[in-house]
């Protein structure tokens, strides 16, 4: 019991001087001199940010409401991934270009073709993903449970769904996550505008 009474004390006395020594290092700090609004500068108090790394964000550009509205979670990556790409000076589309590249080296398509539907789920593309992995499923389940009865062997179909299901899904993956290489492949785009003699000529663009 007095070991619990002293801890306790030590607990309090911690608390006591760190809340103080925080609130100081916000003593003379006013939104204003930091450039940013009120609500935002309450938004960082109330989050227990330490002062430097919040000097350290505005350093980097990083505003308080848009790390709050953690970017990161959306692109998929670590807070700290996310902060050393922005102190490189990269936008959040080119963070989540190159991360989407780094993912185009893994083995995403195989593992797609092994679980077909993994990347469409992965990629939030649900009902595909559920129509791939239950063709698969279906197609792997039904070679083996209806045989074909006058030549007591399997029915092809069965096996060619199944592996086009996870052909199909391998694909998707691998086209998806190389396509952020060219974003702009597979659009189509009429521009029209002037020719060199002041006339009218229209751009066709047709990339696959």
């Amino acid at each position: 019991m007095p070991l619990m009474k002293l801890a306790l004390i030590i607990a309090l006395l911690i608390g006591f001087h760190t809340k103080p020594a925080f609130a100081d290092e916000w003593t003379g700090t006013s939104a204003e001199e930091m450039g940013i609004s009120q609500e935002e500068f309450q938004k960082v108090k109330e989050s227990g940010m330490s002062k430097s790394k919040f000097l350290k964000l505005l350093e980097l550009g990083i505003s308080p409401n848009e790390y709050f509205s953690e970017p990161w979670k959306k692109l998929g990556v670590s807070e700290s991934h996310w902060i050393n790409e922005k102190k490189a000076g990269m936008a959040d589309d080119d963070i989540d270009r190159s991360y989407r590249k780094q993912d185009a080296n893994n083995l995403t398509p195989f593992v797609s073709f092994l679980l077909p539907g993994y990347y469409e789920y992965k990629t939030n593309r649900t009902y595909t993903g559920l129509i791939l992995s239950t063709l698969a499923v279906g197609g792997i389940a039904a070679t083996f449970l209806h045989k074909n009865e006058e030549t007591d062997g399997i029915f092809p179909i069965y096996p060619i769904i199944a592996v086009g299901a996870m052909l199909w899904s391998a694909g998707n993956a691998y086209l998806g996550t190389r396509y952020v290489d060219n974003q702009e492949a597979g659009r189509f785009s009429m521009n029209m505008g002037l020719n060199g003699n002041g006339g009218p000529a229209a751009l066709l663009s047709l990339n696959f």
